[in-house]
């Protein structure tokens, strides 16, 4: 990443000031760029489906192809940002963002819109949204004051999952009154917002440019690699984090599907329990840094862990119903709660254990670990869906998350003290 002669002024020391107004803002456009997002989610597959006549599997293949540039994109990324200016990056991967979208409603307006153009906006959309992410990741850090990483992390999340959920139902909204189409134009201009925002951020470090070659990217994407591999600390938070996402990528994939078949909770349901987790996943970004104070990370990680492991069991056993309905809504709350709870403090690990040179290769390798592995989780979800039942897929999800937090309570993970203000491990 950055070096640290980067995150320092002259006097040795940034301006606390104009970094905490730098967060701000690009708290701000993150934000409104993950609302777009979530518009854009809402929309994509509504004009599939309802403009374009797209069969399951052909949602399913969209889907597919803006996920996928998480496995394709994380690692390089790494190095990507290590290279060029993060401001620079986050611009012009909203502007990038914003010229890909606007083609859906122009080839709508002139009837040109098919599913393979849909497609590749996907895969476009993706590989940038990848992009632009890790940046924004990389920047918060280096934003925040001494001290308040964890606490930055947290609003940071806590701003996304906000954004997400009024993004969504924005996106409901403008689907039904202007067409999925023209809805779109509500996420170019989100892409055009985040950008004016990302520009007016001064406090961030610019790339090395004394460097007088630089190695290969395969060389330094390894570095990355073999130092999380060797780390006592990251190796087992890296390992849990992909079992997490594989065992997420068995269950979730399915829930929607199960709650509305089996469960029969019909969509009113499932809006107020994907309502729970919304505000489940906002009240735990929120507390995880005051967990953490109070009880270290590695308390917090290995609760966490295993409380968003048993929260997924209520959707095994429901039974039609409105007392399972709000056992339901409960077992999403605690499920995102613990989800977001973990998954800031575990950055925010990283981030303290990690020399400032390999921070940002680390943090993709983590990406790359659990992001990537999801898509190719919910593949096999639906192939294993079809030669035994979705129930049983789930409890393998299940079982898989219980046997990866159980793991880290026996990792030295589970000792970890270290505190925001930079106590030891």
């Amino acid at each position: 990443m950055t070096t640290a002669s980067q995150t320092l002024g002259p006097s040795g020391r940034s301006a606390g000031a104009p970094r905490r107004r730098s967060l701000a803002i690009l708290l701000a456009g993150e934000g409104v760029d993950y609302a777009g997002d979530s518009v854009q989610r809402v929309a994509l597959p509504a004009l599939a489906v309802l403009g374009l006549g797209a069969s399951p599997g052909q949602v399913a293949l969209l889907a597919f192809a803006g996920t996928i540039p998480a496995l394709l994109v994380s690692l390089p990324a790494g190095v990507l940002l290590d290279r060029y200016p993060l401001r620079a990056v986050l611009v012009t991967t909203d502007l990038a963002a914003a010229a890909v979208v606007i083609v859906i409603p122009a080839a709508a307006f002139f009837d040109e819109l098919t599913m393979p153009l849909l497609y590749s906006i996907a895969l476009a959309l993706g590989s940038l949204s990848v992009l632009h992410t890790a940046a924004s990741m990389v920047a918060v850090p280096l934003l925040s004051d001494a001290g308040q990483r964890h606490r930055a992390n947290s609003l940071f999340t806590a701003v996304i999952t906000t954004a997400g959920v009024a993004g969504s139902a924005l996106g409901t909204v403008l689907v039904a009154t202007v067409g999925p189409a023209r809805t779109l134009l509500a996420d170019v201009a989100s892409f055009i917002v985040s950008a004016c925002c990302a520009a007016r951020v001064r406090a961030l470090p610019t790339p090395d440019r004394t460097q007088a070659a630089r190695r290969p990217m395969l060389d330094e994407i390894r570095e990355g690699l073999r130092y999380s591999a060797r780390d006592d600390v990251l190796r087992p938070v890296l390992t849990v984090l992909t079992a997490t996402a594989i065992g997420k990528g068995l269950t979730v994939t399915l829930l929607a599907y199960h709650l509305l078949t089996a469960v029969r909770v019909g969509t009113t349901g499932l809006g107020l329990i994907m309502a729970a987790g919304s505000l489940g996943g906002l009240t735990g970004a929120l507390v995880a840094p005051r967990l953490t104070r109070r009880y270290g990370s590695g308390t917090v990680l290995a609760t966490g862990f295993t409380v968003h492991a048993l929260m997924q069991i209520p959707p095994l056993v429901a039974a039609p119903g409105p007392a399972w309905l709000a056992a339901l809504a409960v077992a999403a709350g605690g499920h995102y709660a613990a989800a977001t709870c973990v998954g800031t403090t575990q950055r925010s690990v990283q981030q303290w254990i990690t020399p400032l040179h390999l921070r940002t290769r680390v943090q993709q390798t983590a990406l790359w670990l659990s992001q990537g592995s999801q898509p190719l989780a919910a593949l096999a979800a639906g192939g294993l869906a079809a030669v035994t039942s979705v129930r049983a897929v789930m409890l393998a999800g299940v079982l898989v998350h219980l046997l990866s937090a159980g793991m880290l309570w026996r990792s030295p993970v589970r000792r970890l003290t270290v505190k925001d203000a930079g106590g030891a491990r």
